[in-house]
């Protein structure tokens, strides 16, 4: 079986959604790509196939239903190679590497693109079959003969209608945080989460103060640089991850408003809503070092894990993945020199940790005994998505290039990505270093 590698990866900033109005997922995932194209020239000919991950932006133009062919044309790869899209709700983006992992491990192809992005900007509102019977019945009312519609003006009825009809649209954004399965908004669970575990307010203001602290560190001192792609008359400054918040103070944080009544999740410990993309190559070993390219981690597709849990704890699927994943290659959380777990409220991460160091829990699953509870010292340690915001289907391979950044900087071995997933999954993958 072959050995997979990821090669390189750019992506574009991760910014709060709005910022760059008009950029459809399409316009934004081909960044990071011709970018890539450019550094390694003879890479458009070597490129066998493209994986994307979209969630969002599938269901309407102008991106369509698979961002990956999409991208493969705008970029103009040969037409010849095939090009799939992945949906696992917030892991789609690890999952696409993944699967472009376990293709170049089969053989199948040599060298594989993976595109994961996310334009929540674009999120739409449409009418359901509900709403378009509404809107039938009462089209049919104004058809009678008896009608009271009838007697009314043009323009007078156009207001009315507009004003009086039951027609309030179905807003994606909203459907889409929250679980079909239990009902519950994704920021319900959240509060859930930190009940179950004790979690207070100012815990989850605390470490999102962090998240924000550590972010902020890792701007300034230009860690992102390396993974930023900046187009052609863009100053560094303007493109850049736009949601930190620098010398957060936990005061502010205080402050805000809570979801829920009686809850703790508010706006400031949550993942931001924001619009970004990833670009990735993965590639056979052998055929990297043939065409003298970089091998920047590799990975294995054994060394990775997918988990179901409860749909309303869904923040726990990642230690479940991570159990699973431990068991199958006899690892233990403290191997591990580098972990990034997504951050999509504050209360999943911390309700990991106890979950992880709780022998009853970790009993349920099948472990003789505890994870461990995350090394605080070896885990976001770049800040994560509360700082930096989670665009849905970019953020696991986000992760995965982050990770495998940090990695190279340090020169440590082992890292782990995980992510918490809406309908109740966890997903998680290990990156090694080459070693040379």
């Amino acid at each position: 079986m072959a050995n997979a590698v990821i090669v390189d990866g750019l992506r574009t900033p991760f910014t709060k959604a709005g910022t760059f109005p008009g950029l459809t997922a399409g316009s934004l995932a081909l960044e990071p790509v011709m970018e890539l194209l450019i550094r390694y020239p003879d890479l458009r000919n070597k490129i066998d196939c493209v994986i994307g991950a979209n969630i969002g932006n599938q269901a309407l133009p102008p991106d369509g239903s698979n961002l990956a062919r999409l991208i493969a044309l705008q970029a103009e790869l040969p037409e010849t190679i095939p090009a799939w899209t992945v949906n696992i709700n917030c892991a789609s983006g690890l999952h696409a590497v993944l699967d472009a992992v376990k293709q170049i491990e089969l053989g199948q192809f040599k060298c594989v693109l993976v595109v994961a992005a996310e334009v929540m900007s674009d999120y739409t509102a449409v009418y359901g079959r509900e709403q378009r019977q509404k809107f039938a019945d009462l089209l049919a009312a104004s058809k009678s003969k008896k009608s009271l519609w009838k007697k009314i003006p043009a323009q007078l009825l156009a207001l009315l209608k507009t004003k009086i009809m039951p027609h309030d649209p179905q807003w994606m954004i909203k459907l889409g945080l929250t679980d079909p399965f239990c009902g519950l908004g994704m920021d319900k669970i959240s509060d859930q989460m930190a009940m179950d575990w004790k979690i207070s307010r100012t815990e989850l203001d605390l470490y999102a103060q962090e998240s924000h602290a550590r972010a902020s560190t890792a701007q300034v001192a230009g860690r992102f640089d390396e993974e930023i792609s900046v187009p052609e008359g863009w100053d560094k400054k303007d493109f850049r991850d736009n949601g930190i918040h620098h010398d957060q103070l936990l005061a502010q944080l205080a402050k805000l408003k809570t979801m829920n009544p009686g809850g703790v999740t508010t706006a400031g410990n949550s993942s931001q809503i924001s619009d970004g993309a990833v670009a990735i190559i993965v590639a056979d070993l052998k055929f990297a070092m043939e065409q003298d390219w970089p091998v920047l981690a590799l990975m294995d597709s054994k060394k990775s894990a997918v988990a179901g849990c409860t749909p309303s704890k869904m923040g726990l699927g990642p230690v479940n993945a991570i159990a699973k994943l431990c068991q199958k290659n006899s690892l233990e959380l403290n191997q591990f020199d580098l972990i990034e777990t997504n951050e999509a409220f504050a209360s999943v991460v911390l309700a990991q940790s106890k979950a992880m160091a709780s022998p009853e829990y970790c009993a349920m699953l099948g472990l003789a005994k505890p994870l461990g509870a995350l090394p605080w010292d070896r885990t976001n340690v770049n800040g994560g998505a509360i700082a930096l915001g989670h665009p849905i289907s970019a953020s696991g391979a986000r992760l995965v290039l982050t990770c495998a950044k940090e990695m190279d900087r340090r020169k440590v071995d082992f890292g782990l990505v995980t992510l918490c997933v809406g309908g109740g999954q966890g997903e998680a993958a290990v990156i090694e270093s080459p070693g040379f």
